[in-house]
């Protein structure tokens, strides 16, 4: 299984999946040392980007399941919560927030990759934290963001437990 935290780290509350890997990451490491951790966790393999689309279903490619972490601003929704979803609850929003025109939403580099034979996972699901501001310069996340970080890495930990 692989967890991917996503995101930009130095654009405020947009690098709060690469913080919630960041916790995950060492969760998993701590829990390994102590011997407390079942054999489902240890062998997460927990990643860090800042892009979506084609790379990133390259980067789960091969996994039999995925777990991704991100930033999210839902209309109407408090800063810091925290959300649980399988992918394919939520919309296909990517085609408004590519990183270049030679892109593609996840939605459709998933489908790419399947017709091209890629082994895509079975089960992907996401982690959401709303946001209060992605688009100010800054590696500091809020104050409801970060209070949310530890409450996210134990649904990853919950569904990477799962996920056995």
């Amino acid at each position: 299984m692989i967890v991917v935290g996503l995101g930009n780290p130095v654009l405020g509350d947009d690098g709060v999946g690469w913080r919630v890997a960041d916790e995950v990451e060492r969760r998993l490491i701590d829990g390994a040392a102590s011997g407390e951790l079942d054999p489902g966790r240890s062998e997460a393999v927990v990643e860090r980007l800042g892009v979506g689309g084609i790379r990133l279903m390259e980067t789960i490619s091969g996994f039999n399941a995925a777990i991704l972490i991100d930033a999210a601003e839902f209309p109407g929704q408090v800063p810091g919560e925290v959300r649980t979803w399988s992918f394919d609850e939520l919309p296909d929003h990517g085609a408004g927030h590519l990183d270049s025109v030679h892109d593609a939403s996840l939605v459709t580099a998933l489908a790419l990759g399947r017709r091209l034979g890629a082994v895509i996972p079975a089960r992907i699901d996401v982690v959401t934290i709303q946001a209060g501001s992605t688009d100010v310069f800054g590696e500091e996340l809020s104050r409801e963001v970060a209070a949310a970080v530890p409450a996210a890495a134990e649904a990853v930990l919950g569904l990477l437990s799962k996920g056995r």
